[in-house]
């Protein structure tokens, strides 16, 4: 391709895409992880102007402040809505980076603008909502680039466990749960999720602190 030439992009949008239309399409999704909308009507209507554009550019709604790389798998985490790919950072900021959503307990969007660190110190993150996992069932969350096992034993108990089986690194949060015990998917080694030990020596993994309020999970790293 010569410097002339135009760079062809892959729409994931179709052309005359408003913001609305983005609207739509993206608060189904980003309240379901515990956010929503800025409530600066103004500040939301230019960000997404500015996603639009970018859109048409490139062919997806790439974060307006973070750089790409170029490269296309590592750009996907700079997707708009980016939330899961950063959600103990932005939970603890109440914000994603650009201010677009904002944690669905703020108030005032407007008195968020500028913030671009988290607070120090661990965390406590909302990463379910109760009802998402039905008793004996688990899944598995990234957070902060580690993943974990979130299981649902009973109507009020959940227990998070490192993700990682130290055999052949099954995903434990793919595994079969019985009882307290979740059987790793790859070859049925046995963990506890309570405690996180098995009778495979030095094969233990850790746990993690997991709290239940308001019908919602939320989880310390």
């Amino acid at each position: 391709m010569t410097p002339e030439e135009p760079r062809s992009t892959v729409r994931r949008f179709v052309e005359g895409t408003t913001i609305e239309d983005l609207k739509a399409y993206m608060r189904p999704f980003v309240e379901r992880i515990g956010f929503k909308l800025n409530t600066d009507t103004a500040f939301v209507d230019m960000v997404l102007s500015s996603e639009i554009e970018i859109l048409d550019r490139d062919g997806d709604v790439y974060c307006p402040c973070r750089v790409r790389t170029g490269d296309v798998r590592k750009d996907a985490d700079i997707i708009c809505p980016c939330i899961p790919y950063y959600l103990d950072d932005f939970w603890a900021m109440r914000k994603c980076w650009c201010g677009l959503f904002i944690r669905e307990d703020v108030q005032d969007g407007s008195t968020l603008h500028g913030v671009i660190e988290r607070p120090e110190g661990p965390v406590e993150t909302r990463v379910a909502a109760a009802d998402d996992l039905c008793d004996g069932q688990g899944r598995v969350i990234r957070v902060k680039g580690t993943q974990i096992a979130l299981f649902r034993v009973g109507p009020d108990e959940f227990y998070a466990i490192g993700n990682t089986c130290k055999h052949v690194g099954g995903s434990l949060g793919d595994g079969l749960l019985d009882g307290y015990e979740v059987m790793c998917p790859r070859h049925g080694w046995r963990f506890d999720v309570r405690t996180g030990a098995t009778d495979h020596p030095g094969a233990d993994v850790r746990t993690y602190p997991v709290a239940v309020r308001a019908g919602q999970v939320f989880f310390t790293l």
